[in-house]
């Protein structure tokens, strides 16, 4: 699991309230697996998942700025198997046989040395992949059935970071998203078993040799099919969100207040604080009156807060007057997860 815990939002109530109401932590939910790539090759969630980098001929791998924080640069070309490729997860925990998901990937591309060169992939056949069209200059394919010659900026090999988001429902409905645009649609295609393969980042398990030549960065995987919303807030115009970010379950993340219930009578305030948690964590609940001070300077409300069992979301009660808080003055709290 995650050991880095950040904290998530400043939240400001008092007799003058005011605070941001997020609408995206329902991007946890169907939350498989991701990989920031911060100088490492680690799971955001499960440390079985974590990358394990194969290295053939002068194939490599290095960690380079990427879109958010560092991402890692595949130095992949033909000839005789010069590749480096990263495995993850268990033999067929990513393929979602008839079912549903969701992969989303950033990239760039510094070149394109051989046909199908793959961004990620499951394996061949009715298994899952992004890659190259064929030997296309500027297109790329998802899966046998998925659709295909989808434009996607493969020519603009100049560093230039792009988005690509599959998803994919239990009724084979498929729709790919570029630049965070949908791009391409296509029905009626079922996944299959996986073969018992790994995942595989930047390589296919089933195709040696097509390694992406390139920078890949925040990679995700969902078990359900995101909605163009989603993509979007992914996509954020452009500028990017990191997953871990928008899920308050990464090192580099806040966890999200997505909802406040606020009442106020002459004599009491009672607040129900409901932030983005997961299952078997525990929060902490911090509140001050003054923004300047540290964090260790705040007042610890509770240390021990329960993530909510089988919810993506968990509801924290405040009670101005049973914590001893000021009903005249401005008041702030942080959530922050506990060791």
């Amino acid at each position: 699991m995650k050991k880095n815990n950040i904290l998530n939002l400043l939240l400001s109530l008092g007799v003058s309230f005011s605070t941001t109401s997020l609408s995206n932590a329902e991007l946890v939910d169907g939350l498989i697996e991701y990989w920031e790539f911060d100088g490492d090759f680690s799971a955001g969630l499960d440390e079985t998942n974590d990358g394990i980098l194969e290295q053939t001929g002068i194939g490599k791998a290095s960690f380079v700025a990427g879109k958010f924080g560092s991402a890692v640069d595949l130095e992949n070309s033909g000839g005789a198997g010069n590749q480096a490729i990263i495995n993850v997860g268990d033999p067929g925990e990513f393929a979602f046989e008839a079912g549903s998901m969701s992969v989303s990937v950033w990239y760039t591309t510094e070149s394109l040395y051989t046909g199908w060169n793959t961004l990620i992939s499951q394996g061949e056949g009715n298994n899952w992949r992004i890659a190259r069209h064929g030997s296309s200059g500027t297109n790329l394919k998802y899966s046998v059935g998925g659709p295909g010659n989808v434009p996607a900026n493969l020519d603009q090999q100049d560093e230039s970071w792009h988005h690509v988001a599959v998803t994919h429902d239990a009724t084979g409905n498929i729709t790919m998203y570029i630049d965070g645009e949908e791009a391409a649609s296509q029905g009626a295609w079922v996944l299959a078993n996986g073969a018992g393969l790994s995942l595989q980042i930047g390589g296919n398990p089933q195709a040696a040799n097509r390694g992406w030549d390139g920078n890949i960065d925040d990679v995700a995987v969902w078990d359900r099919p995101l909605t163009p919303e989603e993509v979007a807030l992914i996509w954020n115009d452009g500028a990017g969100a990191s997953v871990a970010s928008l899920t308050g379950s990464g090192s580099a993340s806040l966890f999200q207040v997505v909802d406040v219930n606020y009442s106020q009578t002459e004599d009491n305030i009672l607040v129900d604080l409901t932030f983005t948690s997961k299952e078997g964590n525990l929060y902490s609940i911090y509140t001050s009156n003054d923004l300047t001070l540290p964090l260790s300077n705040w007042l610890e409300l509770n240390d021990g807060v329960p993530a909510a069992d089988g919810e993506s979301t968990t509801v924290y009660p405040i009670d101005f007057n049973n914590e001893g808080l000021p009903l005249n003055d401005r008041q702030f709290f942080v959530v922050v997860k506990s060791p």
